[in-house]
């Protein structure tokens, strides 16, 4: 903690008149990636271009792309720690932000339901089991292999088209 205040210029007095505790400062550092994170997905359900199959596979491209920016990694890297996790509230604020996440693919998966390119569409259990697959392949993927990271895409999309029984892939 005392880096932390060191780098940022900060007093401990001045610290604490802001944050109650180093777990409430890793908390908003954590909500305010998830934020910055759900602003950009949230992006593609409001503007609704193309076909819903066309935003899903936008949803989930930029759910990829997240991780591979190195700016975005780095934070990721800082709000994954095992210091943040242990903090109180963490996994509350992490459903919390997975949920607010997930409410723009909602929307993309009602659309398709909607209109029919997506029949089998469940918008709300297929919304979670599609973050669920995108946040495992993430984790499993190497950052800085960047065509292992655009096939696992690839694969993640394939397998959320067939989930919601779409005939066609997005041109």
């Amino acid at each position: 903690m005392s880096a932390i205040l060191r780098c940022a210029g900060v007093s401990t007095r001045a610290f604490y008149r802001h944050f109650g505790s180093k777990d409430e400062l890793f908390l908003a550092l954590l909500q305010d990636e998830c934020d910055a994170v759900a602003a950009r997905v949230d992006r593609i359900a409001d503007e609704a271009v193309g076909t819903p199959a066309n935003q899903l596979a936008a949803w989930i491209g930029e759910m990829f792309e997240v991780m591979i920016e190195p700016d975005h990694r780095i934070q990721l890297m800082v709000i994954d720690s095992d210091e943040v996790r242990m903090a109180k509230g963490y996994r509350e604020t992490r459903e919390h932000s997975r949920a607010d996440r997930e409410c723009s693919l909602v929307e993309i998966l009602d659309r398709g339901r909607r209109d029919g390119s997506f029949p089998l569409a469940d918008p709300d259990s297929d919304a979670v089991a599609i973050s669920a697959v995108v946040s495992r392949v993430m984790a499993h993927q190497s950052p800085d292999d960047l065509q292992g990271a655009k096939q696992a895409q690839a694969s993640v999309l394939d397998f959320a088209l067939r989930a919601v029984g779409a005939t066609a892939p997005p041109v």
